[in-house]
């Protein structure tokens, strides 16, 4: 096993608590359809995603108890947003006409049980389209958050780290992942597992990533998942520094991430590291390779040292 000094891949954004502290309760959507015909929950999955995009809380279809009524009374919402400890309540409607879908939501503030803003609508003419047509509802219903009489702003981000200190892990940035298809898979021992596929890409501050397919293990009772798992042409990028790997799992209570494939690498400025696997410690800026490392260091290129030096496998 090799460990390195002076390489960090800086994942401390890649997971965090919600910036934003506002609880949201998704109520059933009504459902328009043609006899015999049937349309995805799309409710529940409006609740997955909110889930993943700094949400507070959220409170599904199923445990806010709550009427499928795209224009309920203020009372109401009023009552169920006070019933399950929220600040707002999201009600919808979903229309299908052969395979195309039309989706409607509106944002009602718990306080008063009036709407915030204009109703959302969205089409999926495929169902392929569906995932994206939620990321964007979600990501209006946010915005609707955000507008909301008495809604207090998120904190702003903290103080960039001086330089030269060293790496550390800080969740306090919002997560946001977007992707074509979302799948919850709940399990008997109560934790919860969403697969993301398609597209994946999920944003935490200056960090990004892009993957195939990726899986947030949860818990139970946990609002945050304890584990990540990216597969799939898997691209990390941060600042100068880029990772690739067939397959990232990021621990979180460990505080890292192993990469691995035929081939995983890291490039940080002017230089890279390969190996099969990579592992990742964010609270340093050390990193071990196990299985042989091609360690590269090109010092003559702009803004680098003057002396190169490379090592090849199982140095």
């Amino acid at each position: 096993m090799k460990r390195l000094a002076g390489f960090g891949l800086g994942l401390s954004l890649f997971l965090g608590s919600a910036a934003v502290a506002a609880g949201i309760g998704v109520a059933p959507f009504e459902t328009v359809v043609a006899e015999g015909q049937t349309a995805p929950d799309v409710a529940a999955h409006v609740a997955q995603r909110l889930a993943t995009r700094g949400v507070g809380s959220v409170v599904g279809p199923r445990a806010l108890g709550a009427a499928a009524r795209f224009d309920p009374s203020p009372a109401d919402a009023k009552g169920w947003a006070a019933h399950a400890g929220v600040d707002a309540i999201v009600v919808g409607r979903t229309t299908k006409l052969g395979s195309r879908l039309s989706l409607h939501a509106r944002l009602l503030d718990g306080a008063s049980g009036l709407p915030v803003g204009a109703p959302i609508v969205e089409e999926a003419a495929r169902p392929e389209e569906l995932g994206r047509s939620i990321d964007r509802m979600t990501g209006a219903l946010l915005d609707r958050l955000a507008e909301r009489p008495g809604a207090v702003s998120a904190p702003g981000p903290k103080p960039a780290a001086k330089a030269g200190a060293a790496a550390s892990f800080d969740r306090s940035q919002p997560l946001s992942i977007h992707s074509d298809q979302l799948e919850a898979a709940p399990d008997k021992s109560g934790q919860r597992r969403l697969v993301f596929a398609g597209h994946v890409r999920a944003e935490q501050g200056d960090l990004s990533l892009v993957a195939d397919r990726l899986e947030a293990l949860y818990l139970a009772g946990a609002s945050e998942p304890h584990r990540l798992q990216a597969q799939g042409h898997v691209t990390i990028k941060q600042g100068t520094r880029v990772a690739r790997c067939a397959e990232a799992t990021f621990f979180r209570d460990e505080e890292r991430v192993v990469c691995t494939g035929q081939l995983a690498e890291l490039e940080q400025a002017c230089d890279r590291v390969r190996g099969p696997k990579i592992v990742f410690h964010l609270g340093s800026e050390r990193l071990e390779v196990e299985g042989g490392a091609d360690v590269s260091l090109r010092p003559e290129g702009p803004g680098c040292g003057r002396t190169a030096v490379s090592g090849g496998p199982g140095r």
